[in-house]
């Protein structure tokens, strides 16, 4: 009886295994959602081990491969050609980092793994290359390219055994606007950003200002390689980045520029193996930061904005005295601007000292949630927040359904939460 037993629980759980893992390869969210439903029934703790024993494939072709993969990005399906670099060193068993090279217009992935073959064969890093499924001509700065770029590497993470604390992001021209762009607007995604010849974007008419979110790369070692003569306007967002960076005590963000370079680098300049060893995306950090201007890119880490105020929005016009607009020059009034497109975007800071308490300050946001994973919290016990000075308490209700949510979404095995905490 006892064997039988075992043997039992031995299929149920490989039944388990086996919806999840066919979930987690479904490309819409809904469908994801629909298949896991009857695991929502099961305990929290069988959920989390069975996530805990999930094991990408085994027979996994060492050395460059390139694929044709059919990516859902945003309701369309895209085929975009994927490159991989995975050195002979990987082992199915062991998590390896990875690095997202990000390539320029008017290329492909095809070979931006090439520059980075030696530091990913020292450290056991896969290089995942997307190519861009449609135009060529230069970064756009849309919701699509940057959707594209999480999907192929939510498809790397479903092939490949990745440490989700060691996801790395480059790219070049093209590429290093892209890089710049997902870890501004995906921060708790990245161990460290390392662009090259791109940079954040100063446009609050075209929605597509994305240096008013500087501070939610803060925490992130940066290395961002530019030439001095390259376009002076991108040149001045980058100085003024790393400045805003400075200021927010950010101690791993360097900018190095060259003289005599344009539109180019020297790669040679960092020691690469030692920033992408070194740097480790902290799960749950004690304290997170979160700027936004649209619903959708509201999450980091245990935090999430549901609901702006009126008045957040990514494109907007600075109100300015005509006396104090004509007193500037031209740095002055990209200073004026960059400085008002921050103050628009919502704001949220949490800070976590110990189990079950969490101090909240925020502007511009209306509604946010807090996700809990054990440990964060008292099962039974009300979690104290006081936010802007006001104090709450809540009683967070632990739930499968968050949990598979959550896990099926972001596919991080690092951070499972078992409850949330909507506010107010």
């Amino acid at each position: 009886m006892r064997l039988l037993a075992l043997c039992c629980l031995i299929a149920s759980a490989q039944a388990q295994e086996a919806e999840l893992r066919a979930a987690l390869e479904l490309p819409n969210r809904s469908d994801r959602r629909a298949m896991v439903a009857p695991l929502a029934a099961l305990p929290i703790e069988t959920l989390r081990e069975a996530i805990a024993r999930l094991a990408p494939d085994r027979d996994v072709a060492r050395g460059v491969t390139t694929t044709t993969v059919p990516l859902l990005v945003e309701g369309t399906t895209e085929e975009t050609r994927i490159t991989t670099y995975v050195p002979e060193r990987y082992r199915p068993e062991e998590a390896a980092p990875l690095l997202l090279a990000l390539h320029g217009a008017g290329g492909d992935g095809l070979h931006e793994h090439a520059r980075w073959r030696d530091v990913a064969d020292e450290l056991g890093m896969i290089v995942l290359s997307p190519s861009e499924a449609k135009s060529h001509e230069g970064y756009a700065f849309t919701a699509r390219e940057r959707a594209s770029a999480l999907a192929a590497l939510r498809w790397a993470r479903l092939r490949y055994r990745i440490d989700p604390d060691r996801i790395h992001a480059t790219g070049i021209s093209r590429g290093g606007h892209l890089a710049w762009d997902l870890a501004l607007r995906h921060p708790d995604l990245f161990a460290s950003l390392a662009p090259m010849v791109g940079g954040p974007r100063l446009d609050t008419r075209g929605g597509q200002n994305n240096l008013r979110f500087i501070e939610n790369v803060a925490h992130l070692p940066i290395r961002d390689l530019q030439g001095e003569g390259d376009d002076p306007r991108m040149l001045f967002n980058l100085r003024y980045a790393f400045e805003r960076l400075g200021a927010l005590g950010a101690k791993e963000a360097q900018l190095l520029t060259f003289p005599g370079l344009a539109h180019s680098f020297d790669l040679a300049a960092v020691d690469w193996r030692k920033l992408f060893e070194s740097a480790r995306r902290d799960p749950r950090p004690p304290r997170v930061v979160r700027l936004c201007a649209r619903l959708g890119e509201g999450r980091a880490f245990y935090v999430e904005i549901l609901k702006l105020k009126p008045g957040v929005s990514e494109q907007f016009t600075p109100q300015v005295r005509a006396e104090v607009w004509n007193a500037l020059d031209d740095a002055g009034r990209r200073r004026h601007i960059a400085q008002a497109a921050e103050e628009n975007a919502a704001r949220i800071e949490v800070a976590f000292p110990g189990s079950g308490r969490f101090e909240v300050k925020s502007r511009g946001v209306a509604k946010f949630r807090l996700l809990l994973e054990p440990g964060m919290f008292d099962p039974g016990t009300p979690v104290q927040v006081v936010w802007n000075g006001q104090g709450r308490a809540k009683k967070p209700v632990p739930s499968a359904r968050i949990l598979l949510d959550d896990y099926l979404e972001r596919v991080d095995p690092r951070f499972l939460p078992v409850a949330e905490l909507p506010l107010p």
